[in-house]
């Protein structure tokens, strides 16, 4: 099954995480680089049973990585033995950086935001990983490019047995949302710079109870004009 990547690309989110295990024949350990050392930011928020996109970014020296080339080990992970599951090239997947207007937009707390210019993400890795069961898997990062390869990363992963969120294809929730006339201030459901109570008049449940189609969007104004958003959809 594959799992969307847009509502796990909202924030890069470091997930290197500490284990040892036995890999090869030795007992290795992963753990967040540090210095000038190079870093996985694994974008993808939820891992289940099936098939999923994989999506990080490598960092290295404070500065994204970008157009290695990477080479992805994963091992199911059973007790203290890891044995190879799959290994497969991972493609960088460039995203055009598109200038954005400055905009300002406030919070019902009277913050305001300023958000436009250029994002520093030009792309992510993304690979297709398949996971048998739930559990503890192992994955590990070979990277090169034209100057050398870098040292091994090995992180492990958390694989659930079924997604916390709607997956692709599944019933819409019938959400009782708040709506126009719920709220004194608009601003309290919608933060895009000018808020439209013609798209806050219908709940959800009340929308899918009419049995027509209907278009239901579920848009953040602060992040989804993001070059690094758009790549993961």
């Amino acid at each position: 099954m594959k799992r969307p990547l847009c509502r796990s690309v909202f924030a890069l989110v470091l997930l290197v995480s500490v284990y040892a295990t036995q890999i090869d024949g030795r007992t290795v350990a992963a753990e967040p680089e540090t210095g000038d050392g190079l870093q996985p930011l694994i974008t993808t928020s939820e891992l289940v049973v099936g098939e999923n996109r994989f999506a990080f970014g490598l960092l290295k020296a404070g500065k994204l990585l970008e157009g290695a080339d990477v080479k992805l080990r994963l091992y199911d992970i059973d007790g203290g033995e890891a044995k190879l599951a799959a290994e497969l090239k991972v493609p960088y997947q460039a995203v055009e950086n598109v200038k954005q207007e400055r905009s300002v937009h406030r919070h019902a707390d009277g913050a305001e935001h300023v958000h436009g210019g250029d994002s520093s993400v030009r792309g992510l890795y993304v690979a297709q990983l398949n996971f048998a069961r739930a559990g503890d898997w192992g994955v590990e990062l070979l990277v090169s490019q034209a100057s050398g390869a870098f040292e091994p990363i090995r992180l492990s992963v958390t694989v659930e047995e079924a997604a916390a969120t709607p997956a692709v294809g599944s019933l819409a929730p019938r959400s009782r949302n708040l709506i126009a006339r719920d709220v004194k201030n608009l601003r309290q459901i919608d933060t895009s710079p000018q808020p439209d109570p013609r798209l806050h008049q219908v709940r959800i449940a009340d929308a899918i109870a009419q049995g027509k189609p209907q278009l239901i969007v579920f848009r953040h104004a602060a992040v989804l004009h993001q070059p690094h958003v758009r790549a993961g959809r």
